[in-house]
């Protein structure tokens, strides 16, 4: 298999896994573009011509990607062109907007269950969302902080 086959076939592997998260497959081959690029950045244009995708769909696959936090934008000196990077310190990032929607979520959870106490089976419903988030809210923290400091460089 080719350097180009491998790339294609990894490019639409993680773009089903985007799709099945219930975002945009494009947004998952152009990230999977940038990740396995053998070039440190990669132009719209060069993202285009690699994927074979419209300007358009590369345009919203990165402002969708910026918004996660998972790409940045490189500045080369001299180019007029916007250059995009995967952004390793975005995953950081990622996972904590993930851990501050699982406390948004059970604090939703709490207020809905004030509002609908008396409602059967809705006050029962709601209960279990808190507990389900709080419990994922607590491991993901215990996890987010095990990943980094394993991350971090050994004094030893």
């Amino acid at each position: 298999m080719t350097s180009e086959e491998r790339q294609r076939r990894f490019t639409e592997d993680v773009s089903l896994i985007f799709e099945a998260m219930g975002l945009a497959p494009m947004a998952g081959r152009v990230w999977a573009a940038l990740l396995v690029s053998d070039q440190p950045h990669l132009s719209a244009s060069d993202l285009q011509e690699r994927i074979g995708a419209s300007a358009g769909s590369i345009s919203t696959a990165i402002a969708s990607l910026n918004r996660i936090g998972i790409i940045e934008r490189v500045w080369v000196p001299g180019d007029r062109r916007n250059y995009y990077a995967a952004s390793m310190a975005g995953l950081d990032h990622f996972l904590e907007r993930r851990a501050e929607a699982l406390t948004q979520m059970v604090l939703l959870a709490e207020r809905g269950m004030e509002a609908f106490a008396d409602v059967e089976p809705a006050a029962e419903r709601l209960a279990y969302l808190r507990d389900f988030y709080a419990w994922f809210d607590r491991e993901y923290d215990i996890l987010i902080e095990r990943w980094r400091s394993e991350q971090r460089p050994s004094n030893e």
